[in-house]
């Protein structure tokens, strides 16, 4: 059925009236277009998040929610075109909302959750041109008179974890507006992408790019071409991001105990688990210089909060354990790393890449193999819902990994979880347990006793680490 290109609950933002126009694409964009074109129908950079969604939903609703929000951010309506052999973004007027129905109520009960979860998969790992608006979908997968699997897959060069906050409660509260028929007054966006685009390239080709490039190319001076994990396979020769994920829980006094050291060491909870994980690490390897990537969130001003876009970029942690020291010295050089760190945060990562010019391998990530990431869940962030349907977050379809090994952490107001996204070329499901239960063993140790030896941290007197069943959160990510 036709919608109207103003939903009701609309409020044009800025672009929103330029159809086919044609601006910059940012750094970070750019690389992933480079990495599409070098691997075309690729997946690896599918975003995917599900939810069970139980009561009588609108659909039609939902899909004039959906096209107001379209209509009203630009990425959601932005494909790549090249222009004068340089690629740009094409801001595309209007796009048919990408919303598909599957209906599985005709199936017997006991076909309908192996059909769903083959009907969701292949949303999830179809590739996207990007050339081709808009680079997102929506499966609605029915299994009951009133039970809907949602899936959202969308691509990371229009979007970032923030992003998927901003577009599902944009669409919660159109939503709502959309049963009601009364208007729901969002946010005015008084800048889009594209401008945070345009400033990135006009910052970087000034005297604040020359010194980020000053700072990250002495930082990065002499660093190891790579980190050498034991794997259980050898590394294929061409690049692959076959993955699975293991979640685990944080025990709570070990969390406890880690608040404690960081407040006593004046770092944050961040630096004290990045400490744990580089400690790790060393052990693991037997290198004392090693980096780690980390994501950072780019939205340091208050017109980029609203929008959807790919925002999220990647800093490059230098850590260091020459000399054998002790925790609370590990922790302390991680402090100053990661401070300067984020006061350097603003040099795109394919910049640094370019500056620093380290040996391309096709099968590993250059500077970094391995990310580390802390999320801290707010309490009371707002989650969101559709009137009348209880939406219930379930494990993501994870069958990729970009990295040899990325590690979360997940801090709420009541606890913490931890997930390890693995390669499954290079490790076996149980290498990934017995690491998360050497990792807790290590933190529980240097908590006891700060000023011992990283080499002498007791990697295994933790007990099992205990495979949680699951993410039920709308968690931020990256």
């Amino acid at each position: 059925m036709p919608h109207s290109p103003t939903p009701a609950g609309h409020r044009p933002g800025p672009g929103s009236r330029a159809p086919n126009a044609l601006a910059p694409l940012s750094v970070t964009q750019e690389q992933l277009w480079l990495l599409d074109r070098l691997d075309p129908g690729n997946a690896a950079y599918n975003s995917t998040m599900l939810w069970q969604l139980d009561g009588p939903l609108d659909v039609d609703a939902l899909r004039r929610a959906l096209a107001a929000v379209v209509h009203r951010q630009q990425m959601l309506r932005a494909c790549v075109v090249v222009a004068d052999g340089v690629p740009h973004q094409r801001l595309v007027g209007e796009v048919e909302v990408p919303l598909t129905i599957t209906d599985l109520t005709g199936l017997p009960d006991a076909d309908r959750r192996a059909a769903a979860d083959r009907t969701v998969a292949e949303a999830a790992h179809r590739p996207f041109d990007l050339g081709r608006p808009p680079l997102f979908r929506v499966e609605l997968v029915r299994t009951g008179t009133e039970r809907h699997v949602m899936a959202l897959v969308i691509h990371h060069i229009v979007s970032d974890g923030w992003s998927v906050q901003v577009l599902l409660q944009e669409v919660a509260d159109l939503y709502a507006g959309e049963l009601t028929g009364v208007e729901v007054p969002l946010p005015e966006l008084v800048a889009q992408f594209t401008d945070y685009a345009r400033e990135q390239r006009e910052r970087l080709a000034g005297p604040r790019g020359k010194a980020l490039l000053d700072y990250w190319t002495r930082q990065l001076a002499g660093a190891p071409a790579a980190l050498d994990l034991p794997t259980d396979r050898p590394r294929s020769e061409g690049a692959d991001f076959s993955g699975d994920r293991y979640v685990f829980q944080v025990p709570d006094e070990l969390r406890t105990s880690l608040s404690r050291l960081a407040r006593s060491s004046r770092a944050s909870m961040f630096m004290v688990t990045l400490a744990g994980f580089t400690a790790l690490l060393s052990r693991l390897t037997g290198q004392q210089d090693l980096l780690v990537g980390t994501p950072v969130g780019n939205r340091d001003r208050p017109q980029w909060g609203p929008l959807v876009g790919y925002f999220a970029d990647t800093l490059v942690m230098r850590g260091d354990v020459g000399g054998d020291p002790t925790f609370r010295e590990l922790l302390s050089r991680t402090r100053t790393t990661a401070l300067q760190g984020f006061v350097h945060r603003d040099l795109p990562f394919r910049s640094l890449v370019e500056a620093v010019r380290p040996e391309r391998v096709v099968n590993r990530n250059p500077l970094f193999q391995v990310m580390f990431i802390l999320q801290n869940i707010p309490p009371r962030r707002r989650r969101a819902e559709l009137p009348g349907v209880v939406m219930t977050r379930l494990d993501d379809v994870r069958t990729t990994s970009i990295f040899d090994l990325r590690f979360d952490l997940f801090e709420f107001a009541d606890e913490m979880r931890g997930q390890l996204e693995y390669s499954t070329r290079l490790f076996d499901h149980s290498t990934i347990e017995r690491t998360a239960q050497q990792y807790l063993a290590l933190l529980t140790d240097a908590c006891a006793d700060p000023d011992r030896p990283v080499s002498a941290l007791d990697l295994g007197s933790a007990g099992p680490a205990g495979s949680a069943a699951g993410f039920n959160d709308d968690l931020g990510g990256f």
